[in-house]
């Protein structure tokens, strides 16, 4: 599925150990397709969709804000050479992250353009997990549309449940290599809080006045 609208989306990587204990294609085949795939799902362009990418573990790492690429393929590139970091899972860093960094006019959040953030994880916050939904709260009062995407038995479904914007906004993947077969739906619901219409900048002009002689 193709959406051809506009949005500012960010991508929000868990990266933590647990994701590549049994196979690193979990990560490198599995879940940076299914970022790709998400992205390039879009029209990248300074006036239709940007796409930020960043990961999660113990500490958050950005790997690239909203205004760092204005073309598709520069994305698909830099989202296939994420390595993974491994660690905890901090959720509530990545939420606040997301909101006070990436979300941001400085880097490239647009006035006017909905606002899109995506986070996969496959287990459980333990690290702020009291801040969790709390973040998930504000990042939503931020006017953010949060949706969460749950791979493996390990997650809490029903707090990534509770996190996304809607109940319908929480996709579950039984394992990695099942992620494709939520891809089309979060394609497809994220595609309609975005824009039907480019973002355009709103410029003011004067008319020089004329003197007469």
């Amino acid at each position: 599925m193709t959406c051809e609208r506009t949005a500012d989306i960010v991508l929000v990587l868990d990266q933590s150990t647990s994701i590549v204990t049994e196979s690193f294609d979990n990560w490198y085949v599995q879940v940076l397709d299914f970022a790709k795939r998400i992205a390039g799902a879009f029209p990248i362009n300074r006036n239709l969709t940007q796409i930020g990418l960043m990961k999660f573990s113990t500490d958050v790492d950005i790997v690239f804000h909203l205004n760092t690429y204005g073309d598709r393929q520069s994305v698909l590139n830099a989202i296939e050479n994420a390595d993974i970091n491994g660690g905890d899972t901090n959720i509530a860093a990545a939420l606040r992250t997301a909101r006070e960094a990436m979300f941001t006019v400085q880097n490239g959040s647009r006035p006017g353009v909905p606002k899109i953030l995506i986070l996969l994880t496959d287990g459980t916050a333990n690290i702020e997990e009291s801040n969790t939904l709390l973040e998930a709260d504000l990042t939503k009062a931020a006017n953010i549309k949060l949706y969460t995407v749950g791979v493996t038995d390990e997650v809490d479904e029903v707090q990534l449940r509770v996190m996304a914007s809607s109940p319908d906004y929480f996709f579950f993947a039984s394992d990695f290599e099942q992620l494709n077969s939520v891809l089309e739906q979060v394609v497809e619901y994220s595609c309609k809080e975005a824009a039907t219409q480019p973002w355009m900048t709103t410029t003011t002009t004067t008319t020089p006045t004329t003197r007469g002689m």
